[in-house]
This record gives structure tokens, sequence and C-alpha cells, in this order.
């Protein structure tokens, strides 16, 4: 008999057991779901208070896009001669929301010889005049790109770059 109250003990022992294994199975599972994080806080962007999930991304991205800039500068410039119009390529891509001015400098001298006026978002310069007349031949410059505000049109910055001028005749 006490055989028989020995083997019910353990079967209820490891039923038991199994149970607590089973809810703690159960409570894991259930505390560890992957619930879907918002992309962005509305503690950040309070202008937003009804927004959808999506709408709160776009908003976010068009704040991330803001604060990024690019510029497509073609590396070489080409003038048949020194005082014609000659082809460079300056684009400000329509992902930005910067107006940008660039100026080319003689890096032998520092000498100004190419002003591009303002270039707005989505716009871009094709062609250009030198400033001053260069001889045939290749000729290193300095692109200064001024970055600036498109609300108080205050430059913000100035990155650099580096363009050849070929000319031919």
């Amino acid at each position: 008999m006490e055989e028989k109250e020995q083997k019910k003990k353990k079967w209820l022992l490891w039923l038991l057991l199994l149970l607590l294994l089973g809810l703690g199975g159960v409570w894991y599972y259930l505390n560890n779901q992957s619930t879907p994080t918002p992309l962005a806080s509305r503690d950040l962007m309070p202008d937003i208070i009804d927004a959808t999930d999506r709408e709160l991304a776009e908003r976010a991205q068009e704040i991330a896009d803001a604060d990024y800039f690019t510029l497509n500068l073609n590396p070489e410039a080409y003038f048949e001669d020194g005082e014609s119009e000659g082809s460079i390529q300056i684009i400000n891509p329509g992902t930005n929301v910067y107006p940008i001015a660039l100026e080319l400098f003689l890096e032998e001298t520092g000498e100004l010889i190419y002003e591009s006026g303002g270039i707005l978002p989505n716009q871009e310069v094709t062609s250009a005049r030198l400033l001053i007349p260069l001889e045939a031949g290749e000729y290193l410059t300095r692109a200064d790109v001024h970055i600036f505000d498109p609300d108080t049109l205050e430059r913000l910055r100035t990155t650099h770059a580096q363009v050849k001028i070929f000319v031919n005749n």
C-alpha cells in the first residue's frame, strides 16, 4: 500500500512539474511575442497627433531627407576655347531641400573662373561660360559648393570637390 502511495506521489510530482513547465512555456511565449515597434515616436513629432504608422514613417523620412544633401557634379568640364560656352554638369537633385551655388577656382592661382549663381533643388546647369579666358590645356580647379537655408537663404556650409577643365583651342 505504501508503495502505491509513493508511486501516486511520484506521478503527481511529475504531473505538477510538467504543468509548471507548460505554464512557464506559455508565459514565455506570450511575453516574448514581437510587437510591432513604432517607426517613429509621436513624442518627436508632436504636430502629428492622429497619424497612422505609415504617415509617421513618411514624416520621419521627410525630416531625415531634409538633413541629407547630395550633389551630382561631373568632375570634368570641356570648352572648345577659353572664351566660348562649354559643357559642365552640376545637378541639385530634387531630393535636396537646399539651394546651392558653385564657384570654380584655379588650383594653381586661386583665381575665381566660374560662378553658377543659385541652383534650386531639381535644377541643373549643363553649360557655362568662364569668367576669364583660358589658354588651351588642362586645368585643375577647386569647386566650392555653397549650401543655403531654403527659407532665409543664409549660407549654411560649404563643401569642396575637384573639377578638371579641358580647353581645346
